[in-house]
């Protein structure tokens, strides 16, 4: 039972600083009170982008803090993406539904404001929303990067919606609990509350739809690459809890439920400013090496 506690209450500690950390990154526009929504999307047709790759980030689970700031803050992955010559689209969904795009475009659907009440699949259908009204008719190279639950969102997207102009190149998911995450069972303690908490509880009836229509999205996209970045971090709490290789709160096991075409491993996660915690989950985006395979593997090097 003490053991227990002490595993909460760590869990409590390092998503309170995680999210005080991340507030602090310098340079990352966001924050603030969120507006509701007032109006209709307009659809912004971008000029023709010819045969660059884009690349769409989508982040994952914490409204409390700007979780698009993950893609810049650490090595900035977003930059250094944009400086290989990829098009970048960078998704917000939580408060109004935002695609913004590194050619100008900036997407922007008032009638969506999300929520951690907000089911996965309303927000996957949301991102394919997205990019019919920004792309339309384009024929485009798509590579699509999720961090933890922004995996499970772009997964759903791909089993669900037909993108028929868009070649699926690369699907990446980093750290994402394909498997779930027992984690979400103590969501009351760790701030993870809502029903998007509750869908990434293991065994929850979303995740075993999502496995079973995962031959589908693999049928669908016969081109795509499926890859995994699992963390291996094993910080203290993260073994008491599973008992196996993770990053903090999401398993390798998890990770790999699904199964995968590539597995990379990154045993040493860390955060420089945070290494008393070291909370793996969120430290992808501070691991150079994670950026460095990314970039290796969208060109096709695997």
């Amino acid at each position: 039972m003490r053991a227990s506690l002490l595993v909460t209450f760590a869990l409590v500690v390092v998503m309170a600083t995680v999210g005080t950390a991340s507030a602090r990154m310098p340079g990352v526009p966001g924050g603030g009170a969120i507006s509701p929504p007032i109006a209709p999307p307009v659809p912004l047709p971008i000029p023709a982008t010819g045969t660059t790759p884009w690349v769409i980030l989508i982040h994952g689970f914490d409204p409390q803090v700007d979780p698009v700031a993950f893609w810049f803050y650490g090595v900035d992955i977003y930059q250094q993406l944009v400086n290989a010559g990829y098009h970048v689209g960078v998704v917000s969904y939580y408060g109004t539904f935002t695609l913004s795009l590194s050619t100008g475009t900036f997407y922007a659907d008032r009638s969506f404001f999300g929520t951690t009440n907000t089911p996965i699949e309303a927000v996957a259908n949301e991102v394919a929303k997205g990019l019919r009204s920004v792309f339309g008719s384009q024929t485009i190279t798509l590579d699509l990067v999720g961090h933890s639950m922004g995996g499970l969102v772009a997964l759903y997207m791909l089993e669900h919606d037909r993108l028929p102009s868009m070649t699926v190149q690369n699907v990446v998911f980093i750290g994402s609990p394909l498997g779930g995450a027992p984690v979400a069972q103590l969501r009351a303690y760790v701030s993870l509350s809502g029903y998007q908490a509750s869908e990434m509880i293991s065994g929850s009836a979303f995740l075993t739809a999502l496995k079973y229509n995962f031959p589908l999205a693999k049928l669908t996209y016969p081109r795509a690459e499926w890859l995994v970045y699992a963390g291996e971090a094993d910080p203290a709490w993260g073994w008491a809890i599973f008992h196996a290789p993770n990053d903090g709160l999401v398993s390798v096991l998890s990770d790999t439920a699904l199964g995968y075409d590539h597995l990379y491993y990154f045993p040493d996660l860390h955060m420089p400013f945070l290494d008393v915690y070291d909370p793996g989950h969120v430290s992808y985006a501070e691991d150079e090496h994670v950026a460095l395979r990314l970039l290796s593997n969208l060109a096709g090097q695997y």
